[in-house]
């Protein structure tokens, strides 16, 4: 995403005040992420060197003091999210000063911007660390070789491995494997942890780009990126990687893919220019695994950077004609849902709203619309791998701001609707969710949790205008009024219903008498006039 700056405020080569630079640039990126920053580490200033060779800059001076960011026409801004830090160009020396500033992560070059994979952060892997480590198979270089992982799978990546060698044409063997992703290397590295991932990489005595190549291999041929002869009779392990292979911290480029891929020089896919060709046999495989929570199709798989990014784009909200944004002059903020029992008393209605392909159906979960006082929301089934997937979806979105907030708006509006044994209960009720619990109380705990350590900073306004919705219709009199009498709770007593009737009865009855009454008065008064 390019930031300019408008013309008629900064001359060329002049600065712009860093109130009015901030405020253009959050615009800009749609976000709210501003927070009191922590200094920067060597190690922070360390990483920030490294990401600094996306700028065609000559110099990097990396400087902890205070100072006033400046902003030059023309130049983009790339900011690390995780190191809270704020990278300008100054023009005086053509060097980088570093003012300690939380932003947003965001890059040069359109939509070609990398999706990063930093190392989880502490605080969220206190909270469900199961949820964030593998249990069975380590892909990239935050888990490589860690222990407790299933000797099974080291001895699956070298088989894969010899599948991918037995099939190149040069004599070389893993020797050009290797040689291939040296060509990659510094761009594959780029969407790490530079410190963490070397640090474990040297820890576990193998290189970077063998790495690359073990788990480049091995994703081809689990994911069916390379149809091989003979490795059906290995179904049985998929039940062990696949949720393994959706974690923030355990992932693996495409590029690496698609370059081994290269290697290979299959004749049919050279004839047809299909150098993604594995990318789409891959995210078919994704797609079919995902069917609880998305029928969407990918139609270009090479845009994703790697398979948790590929997931969040499946998770995307279907923009609809129906669910236009707020007012622009609408200045509210989505603070806090209410339940869906207090939704439910106030006559709002919920209902389930199914897959399809048909204008109107929903594509995947996150597609939430509210016609009148009805909310359709589709079904979410809470199975294990939900919470896993979830979790993961929302730390990738946590540290790569540029993707936008629309898997943690749906999380925190079905986690704050459904917080109570009641409300899960209720949705439950509706086919909305369906859980494997022992219990609602249960479902609802879990449910409660799912955004904990999650920063909720979005503007996804297909979820405001849902809430923007109900909030007017929760705050409207007329429902109000209408609610109230609606939980009076004699209203199940037959004589209540009586003594209403006899009441309007005798409303009735008092209104013909007085129609009658002024009647008898005008005709009296005509017959004296005549007289």
């Amino acid at each position: 995403m390019d930031i300019e700056a408008p013309n008629s405020e900064v001359a060329a080569g002049g600065r712009r005040p860093a109130a009015d630079h901030w405020r253009s640039a959050m615009d800009a990126l749609i976000c709210n992420c501003l927070r009191p920053p922590p200094q920067p580490s060597p190690a922070d200033l360390a990483i920030l060197k490294l990401m600094a060779d996306d700028w065609p800059m000559e110099k990097l001076k990396l400087a902890d003091q205070q100072g006033t960011p400046c902003y030059e026409e023309g130049v983009g801004v790339q900011i690390c999210d995780r190191f809270h830090t704020h990278v300008t160009n100054d023009t005086s020396d053509n060097e980088i000063q570093v003012t300690p500033v939380k932003v947003t992560i965001c890059s040069e070059g359109g939509d070609n911007y990398r999706c990063r994979l930093f190392g989880v952060p502490e605080h969220i892997s206190r909270t469900d660390r199961a949820e964030h480590e593998p249990s069975y198979i380590s892909i990239g270089p935050y888990h490589c070789r860690r222990e407790g992982l299933h000797v099974r799978s080291n001895q699956w990546k070298r088989d894969c491995k010899k599948h991918v060698i037995d099939r190149l044409e040069s004599p070389k063997g893993e020797a050009s494997l290797l040689e291939a992703m040296k060509e990659i290397e510094g761009e594959v590295r780029k969407y790490y942890d530079e410190i963490i991932s070397s640090h474990v990489l040297h820890e576990s005595g193998i290189t970077f780009r063998e790495m690359m190549v073990n788990d480049g291999c091995f994703l081809l041929i689990t994911l069916q990126g390379l149809q091989v002869p003979g490795t059906d009779g290995i179904v049985w392990d998929n039940q062990l990687w696949w949720h393994d292979i959706f974690l923030y911290g355990n992932q693996l480029p495409f590029v690496v893919l698609r370059k081994i891929y290269q290697q290979l020089n299959l004749p049919a896919d050279i004839e047809n220019g299909q150098e993604d060709c594995p990318l789409g046999r891959i995210s078919k495989v994704i797609e079919s695994g995902l069917t609880s929570y998305t029928n969407r199709t990918v139609s270009n798989p090479g845009n994703a950077d790697h398979i948790l990014h590929l997931c969040h784009e499946l998770l995307k909200p279907t923009s609809s004609a129906e669910m236009p944004p707020p007012p622009a002059s609408d200045n509210q903020q989505v603070r806090v849902w209410r339940r869906a029992t207090e939704y439910s008393e106030l006559l709002v209605e919920f209902k389930k709203r199914e897959f399809g392909s048909e204008p109107g159906d929903a594509q995947c979960i996150s597609d939430v619309r509210i016609v009148g006082r009805v909310v359709e929301i589709p079904k979410l089934e809470l199975q294990p791998e939900t919470w896993r997937l979830l979790r993961n979806l929302m730390l990738l979105e946590e540290t790569n701001k540029q993707l936008g907030g629309h898997v943690t708006a749906y999380c925190t509006f079905i986690s704050q609707l459904a917080s109570t044994p009641a409300d899960v209960g209720l949705l439950t009720k509706k086919g909305i969710l369906v859980h494997l619990e022992n219990s609602d109380e249960m479902a609802a705990k879990k449910l409660s949790m799912l955004c904990e350590q999650i920063d909720y900073a979005t503007e996804d306004y297909l979820i405001k205008s849902v809430w923007y919705k109900l909030d007017s219709h929760c705050s409207s009199r007329w429902w109000l009024w209408r609610a109230k009498l609606r939980r009076y709770r004699d209203w199940n007593n037959p004589l209540v219903w009586l003594g209403v009737l006899a009441a309007f009865v005798l409303f009735l009855c008092a209104i013909l008498q007085a129609a009658y009454s002024m009647l008898a008065y005008y005709k009296q008064g005509s017959q004296s006039r005549s007289t």
